[in-house]
């Protein structure tokens, strides 16, 4: 498989009970988005889904590892249980550890990768401090990460997270946290940001941005395809004139060029 051909894809998502209406719309429509997906790259498409509960839980993880049947996702989802304890007293999840699971998944080289958070609470040590439901790890999250340092990972990484904040959530007064994080983690990795209020409105995002992946997985074999060996070679953004010759000859824009030089760059394809 021609690693221009790869898309990897995870679904990280939060599993606590508030989140069961999301859960529950992720098992009746998921498969039918995947299944548009793997129809146009086949077997290009590879999913894996970590879901994360809140430190303290008997299970903190649960994780689906990259697999490119259909079946194995639709096994995962129905399997899964929505739920909070006793021990999940403040208005924070564990993300940063689902993240961290994410970044240790075996990402195939070259890959596009590609992650779908979701959630309806921020991560901890984000600052959603004030009661009546504070954090109950304000200074330190147990993963060892800041907000700071897991977007820096992901990027690293050449990991593109698209983050959807579930708002208002239950605990509203706590939303601006959620959202500047999300925010936060999906910019700064070439990603995008989007809130809904609905299940049915999330999923809504999820197949437009399983969209969006496949426009782009297009555009940079088209990209790859017109730059030069030379130009595949050199570590610099091609020249302002070059953008413009190669927006005109692939009739797209010079945002879109740029955008995808970003990401071939990030998935290694250039040096």
């Amino acid at each position: 498989m021609d690693a221009l051909s790869r898309l990897d894809l995870v679904f990280c998502v939060d599993i606590t009970a508030s989140m069961t209406p999301f859960i529950d719309a992720a098992r009746a429509q998921m498969l039918r988005i995947l299944d548009e997906l793997r129809a146009s790259i086949g077997d290009g498409l590879r999913v894996a889904v970590v879901a994360y509960r809140d430190h303290g839980a008997p299970q903190l993880l649960e994780t689906a590892k990259f697999s490119a049947s259909g079946k194995d996702t639709e096994a995962f989802l129905k399997g899964l249980v929505v739920a909070s304890g006793p021990y999940n007293t403040d208005s924070a999840e564990a993300v940063f550890a689902g993240l961290a699971a994410c970044i240790e998944l075996p990402w195939r080289d070259g890959a596009y990768r590609t992650l779908v958070l979701v959630g309806d609470a921020p991560p901890h040590t984000c600052g959603a401090n004030a009661p009546p439901f504070p954090d109950r790890f304000p200074d330190q999250d147990p993963s060892g990460y800041t907000l700071d340092s897991m977007a820096n990972r992901l990027e690293e990484d050449g990991i593109f997270v698209h983050a959807l904040a579930m708002m208002p959530s239950i605990n509203r007064h706590h939303d601006e946290f959620l959202a500047r994080s999300f925010e936060r983690l999906a910019v700064s990795t070439g990603g995008t940001y989007q809130q809904a209020r609905t299940a049915e409105a999330a999923m809504a995002i999820v197949e437009t941005v399983s969209k969006r992946f496949l426009r782009e997985l297009d555009f940079d074999r088209k990209l790859y395809a017109a730059l030069g060996g030379a130009e595949r070679r050199r570590a610099a953004s091609p020249e302002a004139g070059r953008v413009v010759s190669l927006a005109k000859e692939l009739e797209a824009s010079e945002s879109d060029v740029n955008g995808g030089v970003m990401r071939l760059r990030q998935r290694k394809l250039l040096s």
